[in-house]
């Protein structure tokens, strides 16, 4: 697994990219765990970064 999660400064406040890439090995065994887990990989981290926006927005709203 390598991940970045990369910030970069816009207008008005800051944009956040994740960028990842699922390596597997063991041929057919690792096709299958990475097709298994990628999905729900995605979908985890996508839901972690959907509670990082909201918070974040939060307390600038309180500023």
């Amino acid at each position: 697994m390598a991940e970045a999660f990369v910030l970069t400064e816009q207008a008005g406040g800051t944009r956040l990219v994740y960028e990842g890439e699922l390596c597997t090995d063991l041929w057919r065994a690792g096709a299958w765990w990475g097709t298994t887990v990628a999905g729900r990989w995605e979908a985890t981290v996508a839901a972690s970064l959907a509670a990082v926006k909201k918070e974040a927005e939060r307390r600038a709203a309180h500023r």
